[in-house]
């Protein structure tokens, strides 16, 4: 049994298509989460999945019972869920213990109030209100408000997007173990990748024309791309163009070995700055070399800004993400070496 199985659900706003022959499944207990950029659908998919929209094409099954179609719509009282979306809706004249209370009372049950707070790192604040507290703070109990409540699947729409950074990882952390502790199903909605990494087991990425790009781990989508678009939504990477010639690609920072199947065809070379290895010589370069336009410490490690010569001694710019012990000088000049592990290579579009 899973406790969601979405099947070919496509969905029009003002005959704009917002969604397209989405299919994704959950598995009780686990956690999934919609990630992609702002404005492909991701929150739309909630609302359908809430009931806050009726599915006008697909179907949506929570737990083997049909939920959504295009001729059935359960309400969204009777699904079972909770939601969670990016402003938090606790009650403002309730406090703390009363909007914990509230979920509770609402699905007779008998959790501890004191147990919940101290999980949630709030056992100071139960007599306080919504506005007395930090955004974190709002942020746990309405958290928490949605898991004591046990839901059959917990929908959370971008729930660290306004927290500021330090604090939303240790939130974020939080959060992956009070979800772990009470076993409930979610699916997360963010634009992050390392959020999305953290926080699941199964990633779908959307594109902006409302489709699944890929599915997967985190560890298949990451080392494991199917296209361009994929490889470059974990981060920033280094773009290149070519012919393979002899089951190779040549690019300013190397050669490269291409499947046999791409000989002769336009390519497209995706490599991270992580694969770019950087070694800084006293003496003139040999092989492969770039020069330094810029080194800038980014505290876990240094962004250096390359420029680099094609077959045509045309000026190229390159990243690389060294160390942070690493920052040569500008204008030095640099040994370059790429790990083939960490490049992807696809048919070109263009």
């Amino acid at each position: 049994m899973l406790a969601l199985n979405i099947k070919n659900l496509s969905h029009k706003i003002n005959k704009q298509n917002i969604l397209k022959e989405i299919s994704l499944s959950l598995e009780i207990d686990k956690i999934a989460c919609v990630l992609g950029p702002s404005g492909c659908g991701k929150t739309t998919l909630l609302k359908l999945i809430a009931g806050l929209e009726k599915t006008q094409q697909g179907e949506i099954f929570m737990r083997d019972q049909l939920v959504s179609s295009s001729n059935i719509h359960l309400d969204t009282g009777k699904r079972n869920i909770g939601f969670l979306f990016q402003d938090y809706a606790l009650f403002p004249h309730l406090t703390v213990e009363e909007n914990l209370k509230f979920a509770i009372k609402k699905n007779n049950q008998n959790q501890e109030i004191n147990e919940i707070t101290k999980l949630i790192k709030l056992n100071n604040a139960q007599y306080k209100y919504p506005h007395e507290l930090s955004g974190g703070e709002q942020q746990r109990v309405a958290l928490a408000r949605s898991i004591i409540a046990q839901p059959n699947l917990l929908l959370l729409d971008e729930p660290f997007s306004s927290l500021d950074l330090s604090l939303k990882e240790e939130i974020r952390d939080d959060t992956l173990h009070l979800l772990q502790k009470f076993n409930i199903s979610v699916i997360v909605v963010t634009h992050d990748p390392f959020e999305a990494m953290f926080i699941s087991n199964q990633i779908y990425i959307m594109q902006n024309d409302g489709t699944i790009a890929q599915s997967g781990t985190p560890q298949v989508l990451y080392n494991s791309p199917s296209n361009a678009y994929v490889a470059g939504i974990f981060g920033e990477t280094n773009k290149f163009r070519g012919i393979v010639k002899n089951s190779k690609i040549y690019t300013p920072i190397g050669k490269f070995p291409v499947p046999t199947n791409l000989n002769t065809h336009k390519v497209e070379i995706i490599i991270r700055p992580q694969a770019i290895k950087l070694i800084e010589e006293e003496t003139p370069v040999n092989g492969i070399k770039g020069t330094v336009m810029a080194s800038k410490l980014m505290g876990s490690f240094s962004f250096i800004h390359l420029s680099v010569l094609d077959h045509n001694n045309e000026v190229l710019h390159v990243h690389s993400h060294m160390p942070p012990t690493f920052l040569p000088k500008q204008a030095t000049a640099v040994g370059i070496e790429v790990d083939e592990k960490q490049i992807f290579i696809f048919p070109s579009k263009k």
